[in-house]
Formats: structure tokens, C-alpha cells, sequence
């Protein structure tokens, strides 16, 4: 995933990428599903696209093993699913930050593990909750994308430690349940 967020970085500064991928509330956008599906692969620069992928190595270094790079990748790709949606549910014009809505969904998520194993998940409270109040304080546009990667990655995090020990096709469905609510969600702001 790190890698598949430096490629976009790089390739968003030499072709229009953003103009292909971004995703929001904008009517230009409306039932282009590869927006949402693809959002948490974005990035504003080549330097933030490092930074998120240094980030998400050093994050998924303690989730990956855990869950399974398949697991890990649909959060990762669910988390910024649920970040286009709350774009497009709060108005939100257009935003090319996905790739910080992943991480957001991948700490969610680590937290919900963390919790549900009787684990300390102060830290990683504090570090989100710093995030998103810096995102807010910063005066991004697309905080609320944040919240929504969050509370899907929490979701997430939630329906995976529920069925760890059951079979993966239990974990699959609630994916594609997720996937589809927001979906959904989306279509609603597209027809009005």
C-alpha cells in the first residue's frame, strides 16, 4: 500500500491525476465510483506521499502480521472509502488526501484490536486525536474526511477482532458490507 501511494505521488506530478482520483462533494464527481474506491491511494505531493508511506510502514508493522495483508489492505482501502463518503456527506468539494484517511482507518483499527485485548490504547487516542485537532487547526478543508476513516477503521477493527478465530468469510462479508454502506451513502448525495 505504502508503495501503491508513492506511485500515485510521483505519477500525480508528471500527469493529472488529481483531476482523475480526487473525490468530494463536487457535482463533476457523481457516480464515478473509482473516486471513492481509489481515494486512499491520493496524496498532495510527492513529500506527503513519502511521509504517509514512511508512516504506514512503520504503523503496519504491528497490524500486517495481525491481520494479513488482505485484511490490512482492505482496511487501508475501506478507511478512505469511508473518508470520500463523509467528504461527500459534509460537502466537501474535492480533496487528493486519502492516503492520511488510510492511516487514520489503520490507527482506528489498531486501537479497536488493541482495546478489545484488554491492551493500553491511550497512545494511540492521544496520536489520533492530535491528528485530526492539527488537521482542524490547520485549516484543512477535508478534516471530516478524517473522522470518517476513523470511524470506519474502528468498524473495521471491531468486526475483525469480533471474528478472529471464525472464519475469514465472516470478516469478507462485513467488508463488503461496509463497502457497500458507504457506497450507498454516496449515491444518496449524488441524487440530491
Amino acid at each position: 500500500m505504502a508503495a501503491a501511494t508513492l506511485v500515485v505521488a510521483v505519477l500525480s506530478n508528471l500527469v493529472p491525476l488529481a483531476g482523475w482520483l480526487a473525490a468530494g462533494a463536487s457535482p463533476v464527481f457523481d457516480f464515478q465510483m473509482w473516486r471513492p474506491l481509489l481515494y486512499a491511494l491520493t496524496t498532495g505531493s510527492i513529500l506527503q506521499g513519502i511521509i504517509n508511506g514512511v508512516f504506514l510502514v512503520l504503523v503496519g508493522r504491528s497490524l500486517e502480521p495481525l491481520l494479513g495483508s488482505a485484511d490490512f489492505a482492505a482496511v487501508y482501502l475501506l478507511s478512505g472509502l469511508g473518508g470520500a463518503t463523509a467528504l461527500s456527506l459534509t460537502g466537501v468539494p474535492a480533496s487528493f488526501s486519502g492516503a492520511i484517511c488510510g492511516i487514520f482507518g489503520i490507527l482506528a483499527a489498531t486501537a479497536v484490536i488493541k482495546r478489545l485485548e484488554h491492551q493500553d490504547i491511550r497512545g494511540d487516542i492521544i496520536l489520533i486525536t492530535l491528528f485530526v485537532i492539527w488537521g482542524i487547526l490547520a485549516g484543512a478543508r477535508d478534516w471530516t474526511a478524517d473522522i470518517g476513516a476513523i470511524v470506519i477503521g474502528a468498524v473495521i477493527g471491531w468486526v475483525w477482532a469480533r471474528n478472529r478465530w471464525a472464519t475469514r468469510g465472516r470478516s469478507r462479508i462485513a467488508y463488503a458490507v461496509v463497502a457497500v454502506v458507504c457506497l450507498a451513502a454516496l449515491v444518496v448525495t449524488w441524487l440530491t
